[in-house]
């Protein structure tokens, strides 16, 4: 049987829309006018704004058999895309392209008999439309209920660059490990920046994760003007806010870190970060010595791998469990 747009929309987590029509069900985890309004200040984060991070379907059933089509458009600079199906929060599947030629595609497996959890993560780096879900005739679909909702704001790291699996960057690894539905707002290549918070966006959350400051020292004219960025987001993003846990993840090492820019260095911008993220009431988590400076965990001297996002996810995820837990 295919799903039909009520079971997709009732079994789809990390989406703040969902826009169906001939073409099957288009995933906005940051919401279509937003999206559009960000084409307008920048139209690559447009782009990447439009990719599908952090959503994903998840649900139980008995059915015996697994299968969705989809198509894809750019969502990174990134050329390579997968869906992560997990069975029971293992792996079960990794279904992609490792350089992408073909933008439609479709997929099937059998699956465990029984009534089993099903989780599909959509790929990170590209938009994703899903033209059909199909279970076996007559399977029961009952909906995953998630215990925590966790919000993320940040860069390209945040994003998922370069998780070669979706299930595997960071911020979905803490969905998994904190039973939680999350919603990733963030872009690569992005700074602090208020345009970046829209209230509309705002999902009731239980923690908020924010992760900038790579591309601010790379990227902002003087230590000022990003001082003043970091301050202006913050109280943004307090305002809509007021009372959710803030967690401020700083800049973690990278290959030539050692360069000045017009910032200054780069453990100036994480002073300065830490200094008003505290400001704001969150709980400052540095992981700077938590990755090795090796390149063997990273995809490029700046990303973290598959590997190197297990390592990020678990310097995090005791200082959110604290928070979580209280909630």
């Amino acid at each position: 049987m295919i799903l039909t747009q009520k079971q997709i929309s009732s079994v789809a987590f990390g989406a703040t829309e969902i826009h169906f029509d001939e073409a099957g069900a288009h995933f906005y985890r940051i919401r279509k006018e937003q999206c559009e309004r960000i084409d307008d200040y920048n139209a690559d984060f447009g782009m990447k704004s439009r990719a599908t991070t952090g959503v994903r379907l998840d649900f139980y059933t008995d059915s015996e058999f697994f299968g969705f089509s989809y198509t894809l458009k750019n969502g990174s600079s990134r050329t390579f895309y997968n869906f992560a199906l997990y069975i029971d929060g293992k792996e079960y599947a990794l279904h992609g392209e490792s350089h992408v030629k073909n933008f439609a595609g479709e997929y099937a497996t059998a699956l465990p008999a029984g009534n089993k959890r099903v989780t599909l993560f959509l790929p990170c780096l590209f938009a994703t439309t899903l033209t059909s879900v199909t279970l076996s005739d007559g399977a029961h679909v009952t909906p995953y209920l998630p215990k925590k909702r966790i919000v993320f704001h940040g860069d390209s790291i945040t994003h998922g660059y370069d998780a070669f699996s979706p299930a595997l960057c960071y911020a979905n690894r803490l969905a998994m490990a904190f039973h939680a539905e999350i919603f990733n707002y963030a872009i690569a290549g992005e700074t602090f920046n208020p345009l970046m918070v829209d209230e509309a966006n705002a999902r009731e959350a239980n923690a908020v994760v924010i992760a900038y400051g790579t591309n601010d020292w790379k990227k902002k004219p003087s230590l000022s003007a990003l001082i003043s960025d970091c301050e202006a987001f913050y109280a943004k993003l307090r305002g809509v806010y007021p009372a959710t846990p803030f967690v401020a993840i700083l800049p973690i090492w990278r290959d030539g870190y050692e360069t000045d820019t017009a910032v200054g260095s780069l453990q100036t911008v994480r002073a300065e970060v830490a200094r008003i993220a505290q400001k704001y009431g969150a709980t400052v988590i540095d992981l700077w010595d938590t990755i090795p400076h090796d390149l063997a965990f990273f995809s490029d001297g700046l990303h973290p791998n598959d590997e190197g996002f297990a390592l990020y996810a678990k310097g995090v995820q005791p200082t959110l469990s604290a928070i979580l837990e209280d909630k």
